[in-house]
């Protein structure tokens, strides 16, 4: 085995002269973790070799060094310190890496021969427990994707081992895959062998992609004991794709966890349609939980609406935001939920100051299961669990009962003052980091412990007294008592004073170091003896009795991501509430119908950004029934994406149970909401604006139906302009004949107004501007009708133009409004008016739709023709005339 192993990693095709027992040792577990990089601990150091060790090396920025230096053949090898080893992990996920972690198995000082050592843990980008690693207030998924051999769908399932959060569904086609995970965002996705290449379309930029054996995606029997139940029962009867999917993520996340068990978990199997579906487009573009650029928090709707004080209600306002409820009756109750804490400031406050020293519940509950829980951390748990009757009575307070509580105001009855209880009476108060440095276990909790450090403490005073009475006996006072861990005790003399008493025949010599000896005497050899193997009696008991509380704890690890569940939930409330008060948010009628009426909205985001009371708002009305498709025009700047961003925006908050930015609003419930706006390429999927613009337009077409929203800005600007125009009336027109959806239609066509003839359900808007003496003021006032300019000049004059550019811009715009054009002899306009200054454009002609561009001015081959007489032309003057204008046509390409 060894052999292969060390032929594939030195590329040499023969075992190494360095391949002692301890390479042997470490090519076989190299063996069972061959694609990830084996950190191999040998003492105070995880040391990597052979390529393990140029890869890391180089993703660390370490140094890279060999074994038996001086060698051909030498072993290379880089290695980091033991208590650091938690950061260089994290780069090496950060690159992309799978990391197994090789642990001492056993104490070298007792081990015969080499020390056992094996893999403990398994780290990769989905698989994290470390919580210093995390993101406190985002999930951390691994995703399994199972697609169908024969067809378009696919089951998939993501788990978060943080928190033991665990959904599985199945969706049809790569387009309802690639949605999903936008929307999942995992860090890392496994699929079957072979399959990679068939789902990668779907996969979200930067996420970490493996195949991984068939096997784990059949394991059946294991989903069944991590569950606890069936498939069946599970609700997975008849979504076969989505058990392989669950099996194989729980199946590779038990792999991350050699020689230990998972916990029982329990399984959510839902349906994208049971909640408003986000494309990965508009879950992108209305910067939900990230901006596009830069994707950091702050600036997003999540950066605006998160004031949660608890990791896991941070997570929770996530969730609702990226899967917004489709249930009138939900909403409802939740939107009750935030009323009831907008309306009762006093107790928002104080509810939120309890939450404040809470704890992460949720992963500290996930790390217990996992026994992996250090003695602080279930202090956290205790600490955390004792708030719970003081919000429990904060809530009773509010004179309504708790019965009538909406449901996402309850904490629950279940306090588990057990389990709290149960760390009270075995911790203490402020509990050392590991058992090993003792203080961990309180005192009186176990006879045995007791005893233990009395006799421990006891000893190590016996030892200063030893010390003490020596000096005294000798007459040396620099003489000491020392200890190492190798000699054990020892008493130290130095040289200068060896000669001035007489040493007592029971010193006998154990050390000499440079100006000093060592002994040890019979005394200090019995106290020593009674002293440290106290200590180390201490130490085992010490943890033998947290382990056993761990696993109390652990036993409980159900109840307590229910309570958990419960605060997040209260947080995420009390959060929207708090947003809805300081920014003064309405409560949203929600309901079944199909229109959408907003006063004086406003964009959640941009509002931030402006001063105070500088935001203007505006009023919107969109139905299926007659105002389906709103056609915005005006210039750059002017407010046209705010509008209709905002008008999305205030759509998905009160689906989630917000309030919302306006005065008043009545939205009809929708399925799905689809935009398309930005401009720039997808060069990471090799397409072009154009090309990322139609496909994103034809997935809208395809799957928009008459309950969505669709938002459309500047459909067609990546195209030459008829190009362009065509396709964008073409789409309006689909979306007008054929779907119905509510619609909001950007463009700077103003031959799209036409629409509103054309079609009985198309209305004009425009954002009004005002122009003063030659400059141009954006008004952000949405207005009836369609815009009569662009004043895309007076726009690059303010984006600070050369003044030469914006002159010679004008020129040509006057020279094109009047219908002439440039010609190459001479840089000027032909046919230009005389009179200086702006043009005036009047409203876009109502053409019929099929003269939508208008009649197009005479080719100088048509003109010549028109002039000429052929009743008038001798024979010689008419073969003239066939030159001349053979001369005028294009040449040919």
């Amino acid at each position: 085995m060894s052999k292969g192993v060390s032929a594939r990693f030195t590329g040499r095709g023969k075992v190494p002269p360095a391949e002692t027992p301890l390479m042997r040792q470490y090519l076989e577990v190299k063996e069972r973790y061959a694609d990830a990089i084996l950190m191999f601990r040998l003492g105070d150091f995880y040391e990597m070799f052979f390529e393990d060790a140029v890869v890391a090396a180089r993703a660390l920025d370490l140094t890279l060094t060999t074994r038996d230096k001086g060698r051909d053949d030498a072993v290379p090898m880089c290695g980091v310190p033991h208590h650091a080893v938690k950061g260089y992990v994290q780069k090496l996920l950060e690159a992309g890496h799978k990391v197994a972690l090789c642990e001492q198995l056993e104490d070298p000082r007792q081990a015969k021969g080499i020390v056992r050592r094996d893999v403990t843990q398994v780290v990769t980008p989905g698989v994290v427990l470390d919580l210093d690693a995390l993101d406190a207030k985002a999930p951390n998924f691994l995703c399994a994707v199972s697609p169908a051999g024969d067809g378009p769908r696919a089951g998939l399932a993501y788990v978060d081992l943080s928190t033991f959060e665990f959904r599985a569904t199945e969706v049809e086609g790569h387009g309802a895959l690639g949605d999903e995970l936008a929307r999942v965002a995992p860090r890392e996705v496994i699929c079957p062998e072979g399959t990679r290449g068939q789902i990668a379309p779907a996969l979200p930029l930067g996420c970490v992609a493996r195949e991984a054996p068939d096997a784990l995606f059949a394991d059946a029997g294991g989903l069944c004991r991590a569950l606890g139940e069936s498939a069946e029962n599970a609700g997975l009867a008849t979504l076969p794709l989505a058990a392989r999917a669950a099996a194989a993520a729980l199946g590779y996340a038990q792999a991350a966890r050699p020689g230990a068990e998972l916990p029982s978990c329990r399984l959510v199997v839902y349906r994208p349609a049971d909640h408003l579906i986000l494309d990965e487009s508009t879950v992108r573009n209305l910067e939900i939980c990230e901006t596009l650029i830069g994707r950091r928090r702050q600036g997003s709707l999540l950066g605006v609406l998160d004031r949660t004080v608890t990791s896991m209600g941070g997570r929770c306002l996530r969730r609702w935001l990226l899967y917004p409820l489709t249930d009138v009756a939900k909403i409802r109750r939740r939107q009750d939920a935030v009323e009831r804490l907008v309306e009762a400031a006093s107790l928002r406050a104080s509810l939120r100051e309890e939450l404040d020293g809470i704890c992460d519940l949720e992963r500290l509950a996930a790390r217990a299961a996992l026994a992996l829980s250090a003695p602080r951390e279930l202090d956290q748990i205790r600490r955390s669990l004792e708030r719970l009757p003081r919000l429990r009575a904060l809530l009773a307070a509010d004179g309504r009962g708790l019965d009538e509580l909406p449901d996402a105001l309850r904490v629950g009855e279940d306090s588990l003052a057990d389990v709290a209880a149960d760390v009270a009476t075995a911790l203490r108060e402020d509990p050392a980091l590991s058992p090993k440095d003792g203080a961990v276990i309180r005192d009186g909790y176990d006879a045995r412990l007791d005893e233990l450090r009395s006799l421990s403490e006891g000893g190590r005073g016996e030892i200063l007294s030893i010390e003490r009475r020596e000096r005294e006996r000798l007459g040396i006072a620099s003489l000491r008592v020392g200890y190492n861990r190798v000699f054990g005790y020892y008493l130290e003399v130095s040289r200068a004073k060896l000669g001035s008493a007489p040493l007592p025949p029971e010193y006998a010599r154990k050390q000499t170091i440079a100006g000093a000896e060592r002994f040890v005497t019979p005394e200090l050899a019995e106290h020593e003896a009674r002293v440290l193997g106290a200590e180390e009696r201490r130490v085992a008991l010490e943890q033998e009795l947290f382990v056993a509380l761990r696993a109390r704890v652990a036993a409980h690890a159900l109840r307590l991501r229910a309570a958990a569940a419960a605060l997040a939930s209260l947080d995420a409330v009390a959060s929207l509430a708090q947003v809805a008060h300081g920014e003064g948010y309405a409560r949203p009628i929600v309901d079944d119908g199909e229109a959408t009426e907003i006063v004086d909205g406003r964009h959640p985001v941009v509002e931030q950004l402006a001063a105070r009371g500088a935001f203007v708002p505006n009023d919107l009305r969109l139905d299926p029934a007659g105002e389906q498709i709103l056609v915005i025009t005006g210039p750059n700047m002017a407010g046209k994406s705010t509008v209709m961003r905002q008008a999305a925006l205030i759509t998905l908050m009160a689906q989630a149970g917000s309030f919302v930015p306006a005065r008043a609003a009545r939205l009809g419930l929708c399925d799905r909401i689809f935009t398309r706006v930005g401009a720039s390429d997808d060069l990471a999927r090799g397409e072009s604006t154009f090309m990322l613009e139609m496909r994103e337009t034809a997935h809208i077409l395809r799957c928009a139906t008459r309950k969505s929203l669709v938002v459309l800005d500047e459909i067609g600007r990546g195209t030459a302009t008829y190009d362009g125009i065509s396709i964008a009336w073409a789409v309006a027109e689909y979306l007008h004949d054929r779907v119905g959806a509510r619609t909001l239609f950007a463009t700077h066509y103003h031959e799209l107004c036409a629409l509103a003839d054309a079609k009985p359900r198309v209305r004009n808007a425009h954002v009004t501007v005002r122009e003063h003496k030659g400059e141009v003021v954006f008004l952000h006032r949405l207005a009836p009708g369609g815009a009569s300019r662009s004043y895309g000049i007076q726009v690059a004059r303010l984006a600070g133009l050369p003044p030469t550019v914006v002159a010679r811009a004008m020129e040509i715009l006057v020279a094109m409004d009047a219908g002439g054009c440039l010609t190459p002899s001479d840089g000027t306009c032909a046919g230009a008016p005389a009179a200086a200054g702006p043009p005036t454009h009047g409203a876009p002609a109502r053409a019929p739709q099929l003269d939508l561009f208008g009649a197009q001015r005479p080719s100088p081959v048509e003109e010549a023709l028109r002039a000429a007489d052929p009743d008038r032309m001798t024979p010689f003057e008419a073969l003239a005339l066939v030159a001349e204008l053979r001369g005028k046509l294009a040449p040919e390409a």
